[in-house]
């Protein structure tokens, strides 16, 4: 990338987050020597260059923790012919008016500056985010935590892009004006056209191609001459040829400038890797009488956005953790019931059963499911979760089979439903007696044919998945009362798998405790060897309604507070330690032989909480206690946390 000290290198940073100012001016300073990576390079510097490193510029970097404040600033630097060229805007930043606010006042007053959405919160497509068409001239976004390779690309590319965008309007003036001039500004404009990292293409208003930069030449795999030489119906067959509208895409319906489509790569070859996705904007080029002169027609790659707006990211981190976490290796248990389970999930693993997972809360049924599908011959596809609790009933539909654009009020779009997500991949369904009864039929449906229709659709798509599914309830009984289909329990229920609860299986307490122990220690960087002996054997007896997700919590908590090397009693939660008698706790107290009377006092009541179930009104009654001077010391004590 060349240089040029004329170009205007001013970008804003709009954020509440101190620390995200921070790490700007860490990733953008110049003084850092940040060395660009070779694909950085690659793509910024000249092909027959021979130093393929690179040096950031000197940016100007502004600051706003406000949308309000970032208004301020760009209304100034417009007024001082000082104009922003970037600007980095925060989606969310309360108080005030949020990040798309800011934009759609920032766009009344500047149309050019480049925008960068700024996002920790979601993996929707950035139509979704920002719903006003107009808005989405000029405009992406990118998720926290940031690259600070991508980081620098964007910004060095966008802020390449505002200078040249600007170079572009006033070479298109100097032609008009000075026609003398215009082969060599036409030669300077090609060069500056070549060093963008977008491909660039002019047309004038029949549709036949003027002008194509480097990289668009070698998008479509033709020299600019032979582009030239096609008429605008070859040129329109060539461009469908190679592209196809993406699902993903929300055509504006403003302006044609204020488009910004959506296409992607045809690719025949199934070796070839996956098609990326590319923004393509059309912008209409005037004359200074207004009349129209043609349109430049852009495309930028915006691969790393297929994965975001396809919900890739999930499926990426699934498989980073099948690498270390998901394998029967890291679900713990020796005792005999958990290795006859460990013998079920291989034979399921290596089928396309369907599977029922049956066990109480905290029992790890989503992580025996992972484990099924990790192991399993689709462990390369997708893994996709569907919590049959937490959908609501108006969109449960949609987020299962999709649907069509315009099929209700407020469809505007496309949208893949979760099944077609989990296609040559395990779908598994959480908590699935909670299915209301009018979905259980179609999902039947779909496990005998395997095959969906979106809401609103006519075509039926097929599937190749795995279903597994989950439950903490005795679906027997809700067959039983009518509340599941009978139908559809034989059906899912066709290879059963159940969990032990961890009281049926104290032996592996101390495997499992050890396990979270090294586990915690490390991620705390705490040097704790083992669990005490008194520890342990209290564990031991204590039943764990929670599980063995109760268990793990009961070990990150003790380690966060134990100050020794060696796991002691008194890290223990109070729920743990109020199953210790008052007589077997004075036997071993402390050198003295006395235990403090608030340790005392705060064992009987956490042990009267727990006989009551919690009841504060009755355990007060049992205490021969007031109620309010109770619940005070249950304060006092700590007792009415979680714990």
């Amino acid at each position: 990338m060349e240089l040029k000290e004329h170009w205007n290198y001013r970008v804003l940073i709009v954020d509440d987050e101190v620390g995200i100012h921070h790490d700007f001016r860490d990733m953008l300073n110049p003084t850092s020597t940040q060395v660009l990576t070779d694909q950085l390079a690659e793509t910024l510097l000249d092909e027959d260059s021979e130093n393929k490193t690179s040096f950031l510029p000197n940016f100007e970097l502004l600051h706003a923790t406000s949308g309000e404040e970032a208004y301020d600033i760009i209304c100034a630097g417009k007024a001082s012919n000082r104009p922003i060229s970037v600007a980095y805007i925060d989606v969310r930043m309360p108080p005030g008016i949020d990040g798309v606010e800011a934009i759609r006042r920032i766009r009344q007053i500047e149309q050019d500056i480049e925008l960068v959405i700024m996002t920790a919160y979601t993996d929707k497509p950035l139509p979704e985010i920002v719903r006003d068409m107009e808005l989405l001239h000029k405009l992406l976004y990118i998720r926290k935590p940031f690259a600070p390779e991508e980081v620098q690309q964007i910004t060095l590319s966008l802020v390449e892009k505002w200078n040249t965008e600007q170079e572009l309007v006033k070479k298109q003036q100097q032609l008009i004006t000075n026609h003398q001039n215009l082969e060599i500004s036409h030669q300077r404009l090609e060069t500056v056209l070549d060093s963008a990292a977008d491909a660039i293409g002019m047309f004038d208003d029949e549709g036949h191609l003027l002008f194509a930069n480097r990289y668009y030449q070698h998008l479509f795999d033709l020299t600019e001459d032979q582009l030239r030489r096609m008429s605008s119906d070859e040129l329109k067959g060539r461009i469908r040829a190679r592209f196809q509208e993406s699902e993903l895409s929300q055509p504006g319906e403003g302006p044609l400038s204020e488009n910004l489509e959506n296409v992607v790569e045809k690719i025949g070859e199934p070796s070839q890797s996956e098609p990326r996705l590319f923004y393509r904007s059309i912008t209409p080029v005037r004359n200074n009488q207004g009349d129209s002169a043609g349109n430049v027609v852009s495309y930028r790659d915006m691969s790393k956005e297929v994965e975001i707006q396809q919900m890739k990211v999930e499926v990426l981190r699934l498989r980073a953790e099948l690498e270390t976490a998901h394998s029967f290796d890291e679900i713990v248990g020796k005792s005999k019931n958990m290795q006859q389970m460990f013998a079920f999930m291989q034979r399921a693993a290596a089928s396309d059963i369907t599977v029922l997972i049956s066990g109480e809360s905290g029992t790890g049924k989503e992580l025996v499911a992972r484990a099924i599908h990790a192991n399993s011959p689709r462990k390369a596809g997708p893994f996709v979760t569907v919590n049959c609790a937490a959908i609501p009933e108006t969109l449960i539909e949609s987020e299962l089979f999709g649907h069509e654009r315009g099929a209700f009020t407020g469809a505007t779009t496309k949208r893949i439903g979760k099944f077609e997500y989990a296609n040559r991949g395990t779908i598994f369904f959480d908590e699935i007696g909670d299915m209301q009864w009018i979905l259980q039929a179609k999902l039947l449906r779909v496990l005998q044919e395997r095959q969906i229709q979106r809401v609103g659709g006519t075509v039926n798509i097929p599937i190749d998945i795995q279903v597994l599914t989950a439950t903490n309830q005795d679906l027997e009984a809700g067959v039983e009362a009518g509340t599941f289909r009978t139908d559809l329990f034989y059906r899912i229920a066709a290879f059963p798998i159940v969990i032990p609860p961890l009281r049926d299986r104290r032996e592996d307490i101390p495997l499992l405790a050890n396990h979270f122990l090294k586990k915690y220690a490390k991620k705390a960087t705490k040097s704790i060897k083992a669990i005490s002996a008194d520890a342990l054997r209290l564990l031991m007896q204590y039943d764990f309604p929670g599980n063995v997700r109760e268990l793990e919590n009961i070990i990150e908590r003790a380690v966060l507070l134990e100050t020794t090397e060696l796991l002691q009693l008194s890290s223990l939660p109070p729920q743990v330690l109020s199953m210790i008698s008052s007589q077997s706790i004075l036997s071993h107290p402390d050198s003295t032989g006395i235990l403090p009377f608030e340790e005392v006092e705060r064992q009987t009541l956490a042990h009267a909480l727990k006989v009551m179930d919690n009841n504060v009104t009755k355990a007060a009654q049992a205490l021969k206690i007031d109620r309010s001077t109770l619940y005070r010391k249950l304060k006092l004590y700590q007792l009415l946390t979680s714990d």
